[in-house]
């Protein structure tokens, strides 16, 4: 316990001991908010040291993987057969490609392609609820309230680890740094988007770009951006910097919420109609039937397909959200089932991630991507190790199982250990500060990047310490 709670503490934001006032942040700010200067507020920083290891900045983008409401560690990639039936469940383990490592019989597809990933079975953190967990694994700071739901997106929440890599490395090449698809996750009981998803207090410009997806047509859209048919590209250009140098006569106003939200959309806009490559990578019609058919012709499945090829277009960072194919049913929506899980991962949850998780894999490997590119699954927790009354099994942020794969991570191979009811970690834990740090290594975010947060105290991206076993 002392060492989580030593762990659980260094993740949490802290100020340095210097700050700025506001009035100075907020003329800082308003260069960018009036000023349409976004590429140089958007330049990669350089304020922090860069780390000596090899392993620095291997990765060149990221495809993140977020399976919504927490899937059973013991039905998927950690099964305890030997376990009592309460425990174990219904499901049995089938060998992989790989000797020595078993997962779930309802995963064939990924079992023939377990020599790529590492199982990390020792993600471990104390947010219990579905709103503190996704915050906590998807921004690498600890929730405050861990216990608390009804978290919905405030201006002073952590960013998002997309968020952070954008404010460190900005838009390249005129792309977008930063994507997720299908939508940004709500629901019930929370009005508004969950917290953890955006970029908290760096600010919106740093939000993702989110290309939604519907669910029952798997077709996706990108924001609507049109120019009127007598406005060319060059002639934006030429309205761009006219209007630049008219917004120098205003850089002492302070920035507003208004004038932000105006620049950002004006920007974003800006450099989408630019860059033919992010619009070419949105149109899944360029894919063959058989590409489209092996992903599955289900949203996840599309929506890997269309992070591939974002991935391929040079977007660095890409975050795909499971959304259910189908409506879920008694027991619990996305993978929250508190209730006859078993019948819930057989009929709608394991095929659908089955298919679509291998053929990425295969498809990123075939095509060389694999090499440089980080693939990371997970989601807010785990689930409880024994079955409750219903059939179900419940929140357990204690353990968790996750994946691991490409950038010169060793496939094949296991990471951590839980104990024989995964119950508890019982050996090499991992919390998320610091697996966002080792994420962060990876993508080439320098470990002691910090910046100012809407109270101008400089707050550090991450307080962890990359993992060398889970970079090996």
């Amino acid at each position: 316990m002392s060492y989580l709670s030593h762990k659980f503490g260094a993740g949490q934001a802290k100020p340095f001991r210097g700050t700025m006032d506001r009035r100075t942040l907020l003329r800082l700010g308003a260069l960018g908010s009036i000023g349409l200067s976004l590429p140089n507020l958007l330049q990669a920083d350089t304020s922090g040291h860069f780390d000596a290891m090899p392993s620095f900045g291997r990765a060149k983008r990221c495809l993140l993987v977020f399976l919504n409401g927490g899937p059973s560690q013991l039905d998927f990639w950690d099964m305890k057969p030997e376990a009592p039936a309460e425990i174990r469940g219904e499901l049995s383990p089938i060998p992989t490609n790989v000797t020595g490592i078993q997962v779930s019989e309802l995963l064939p597809r990924m079992a023939r392609q377990m020599d790529k990933f590492k199982i990390v079975r020792s993600v471990t953190h104390p947010c219990s609820v579905h709103t503190t967990g996704v915050y906590t694994m998807l921004t690498g700071t600890v929730h405050r309230t861990p216990k608390v739901d009804q978290n919905r997106a405030q201006p002073n929440d952590h960013p998002h680890l997309g968020s952070i890599y954008a404010r460190s490395h900005g838009w390249c090449e005129g792309g977008p740094p930063f994507v997720t698809l299908p939508t940004l996750f709500r629901a019930p009981p929370v009005t508004g988007i969950w917290a953890g998803q955006n970029a908290g207090f760096l600010g919106r410009r740093f939000d993702p770009l989110v290309v939604h997806g519907d669910k029952q047509t798997t077709a996706f859209s990108m924001p609507t951006i049109e120019l009127p048919q007598s406005m060319g590209v060059r002639r934006l250009e030429n309205r761009r910097g006219l209007l630049a140098q008219f917004n120098q006569q205003f850089e002492q106003i302070e920035q507003t919420t208004m004038l932000d939200d105006l620049d950002v959309t004006y920007e974003q806009a800006y450099q989408l109609l630019r860059s033919r490559d992010i619009t070419w990578a949105a149109d899944l019609e360029m894919e063959s039937d058989q590409m489209r058919d092996g992903y599955g012709r289900h949203l996840f499945g599309q929506g890997l397909l269309l992070a591939r090829r974002f991935l391929e277009a040079q977007v660095p960072l890409v975050t795909v959200y499971w959304i259910d194919p189908e409506p879920p049913g008694p027991g619990g929506g996305e993978f929250d089932s508190h209730g006859r899980i078993f019948h819930h991962l057989r009929e709608r949850l394991a095929a659908p991630t089955d298919q679509g998780l291998a053929a990425l894999i295969v498809d990123l490997s075939e095509r060389g991507l694999l090499d440089d590119t980080l693939v990371v699954v997970m989601s807010e927790f785990g689930r409880s190790p024994r079955i409750n009354a219903d059939a179900g099994r419940d929140h357990w942020p204690q353990v968790q199982s996750i994946l691991l794969a490409g950038a010169g991570i060793s496939g094949g191979t296991i990471y951590g250990a839980s104990d024989r009811h995964a119950e508890e970690v019982l050996s090499d834990p991992v919390t998320p500060p610091d697996l966002a740090q080792t994420i962060l290594h990876l993508l080439g975010v320098p470990s002691e990047s910090a910046w100012p947060d809407l109270d101008g105290r400089i707050i550090r991206a991450c307080h962890g310490t990359p993992v060398e076993g889970l970079i090996a």
